[in-house]
């Protein structure tokens, strides 16, 4: 009976260190590490996330998401000698010259098996050359936003000139999981591809993601994880992006040189548990909350109107958040005239916490406003009128004034005049 109460409470406190290690902030062992939001992409914890590092492998989720975007999965295609042409040492599928393979197969030895000759051979069916393709990866991170990220090659093999941070690479994943086919492979733990013309077995192609692949051991098995890539090299030491599910969240993390796989595996699932305990979807705009009233000009009847959101907002805050720092901000134009649609959207609303938006909405009303021409017609008449006493009298000011003057101007000239002739006369005296 002691041992199992024993046993008991022993459960107890690892229960209990477990839910405080998540309940605080993380303390990563990786040089650089970020997690965020994959809904928003607000960040949710950051350590370094903007430090120049090199990505190693990781790289190969801009090779996947450009291959899967530009070329048929289904195609079948030959493998050049310059694909070929890598550091052995390097993670490849040992594909061989003029081998015919399916671009399909190819894409899953990149992201699953994290082969580097399969990058190559990719990029050369996707822009024609490797250089090309180069050129094609900086192009595609420009256009996302990732201004601290240099591409030279299609795999991540070490170069002093390729590198990335942890929030570039972040940007990289959230565009990255939104397509099907690449969420799909990237969650993918084991792949087996077939006997082709030059290779008579099947190649098994397996992850180095220890969350989400049981033949890496269950040390690091994590139910929430759903991908993505790990990469490795001596210089940019173990690097890892990940993207997991739990009670309708998604979050992804990215932690970048880190002492070890093992340090960066351990670093991101106390980062995802960190987001998972802290954080929760709470509901802080219902569509029948009056957020403003407004006037809407010419309206039938009571002439004001109130505003809601057009849809509830949910936004992703602590747990236990302070309602002092949930803070809002709307936007309506000066002046609504009626008529007015029930549902026309009339402006946003947007939502912050501690600072940092949360959320947004539109702003609309929520029953047709119908014009009264009476209050048209009689409120134009009332402004017109309204101008008429003012324009009027001004105008009268402005014509006496002219009058005025042009008499002065009169008398004058009628002055110089008498004394020019009365010196005329003076003269013949």
């Amino acid at each position: 009976m002691k041992k199992i109460f024993a046993l008991v409470l022993l459960c107890f406190l690892v229960m209990g260190n477990s839910l405080a290690f998540a309940e605080n902030e993380p303390v990563p062992a990786s040089e650089s590490a970020i997690l965020l939001d994959f809904n928003t992409g607000r960040v949710l914890f950051s350590k370094n996330p903007d430090a120049k590092l090199y990505p190693a492998s990781t790289t190969k989720i801009m090779t996947g998401i450009l291959a899967i975007e530009n070329l048929n999965m289904d195609t079948v295609v030959s493998i050049s000698q310059t694909a070929i042409d890598v550091d052995r040492d390097g993670s490849n599928m040992g594909l061989l010259w003029n081998e015919e393979i399916s671009l399909l197969d190819l894409t899953y030895g990149l992201l699953v098996h994290s082969a580097n000759d399969a990058a190559n051979a990719l990029a050369e069916n996707v822009s024609g050359s490797i250089d090309e393709f180069v050129v094609l990866m900086n192009k595609k991170a420009a256009e996302l936003g990732m201004t601290n990220t240099n591409f030279v090659n299609t795999h991540g093999y070490h170069n002093d000139n390729h590198y990335t941070t942890a929030k570039d690479l972040s940007i990289l994943c959230r565009y990255a999981m939104q397509n099907a086919l690449f969420r799909q492979i990237v969650a993918t733990p084991q792949y087996q591809i077939a006997p082709t013309n030059k290779y008579d077995e099947i190649r098994y192609m397996t992850s180095n993601n220890a969350l989400i692949n049981p033949n890496k051991g269950r040390t690091y098995l994590y139910s929430a994880a759903q991908g993505i890539k790990t990469g490795h090299t001596s210089v940019a030491g173990a690097c890892f992006t990940c993207y997991a599910e739990r009670d309708n969240m998604r979050l992804i993390t990215v932690t970048m040189k880190a002492p070890s796989s093992g340090d960066s595996f351990k670093d991101t699932i106390a980062l995802m548990e960190y987001g998972f305990n802290n954080y929760k979807f709470t509901e802080i705009a219902k569509t029948t909350d009056v957020v403003a009233t407004r006037e809407i000009k010419w309206a039938s009847g009571d002439s004001h109107r109130i505003i809601y959101v057009t849809s509830p907002v949910t936004a992703l805050i602590p747990k236990n958040y302070n309602a002092e720092k949930l803070t809002k901000e709307f936007t309506l134009p000066d002046e609504i005239k009626a008529p007015v649609k029930a549902g026309t959207v009339l402006g946003e609303i947007k939502y912050f916490y501690d600072g940092e938006e949360v959320g947004s909405a539109s702003l609309t009303i929520t029953e047709d406003v119908k014009r009264s021409f009476f209050k048209m017609i009689f409120g134009t008449l009332i402004k017109w009128l309204v101008n008429m006493w003012v324009i009027i009298p001004l105008g009268i000011i402005v014509v006496f004034l002219l009058i005025k003057r042009a008499i002065a101007i009169k008398k004058a000239e009628e002055m110089r005049r008498r004394r020019k002739n009365s010196n005329r006369r003076n003269f013949y005296r």
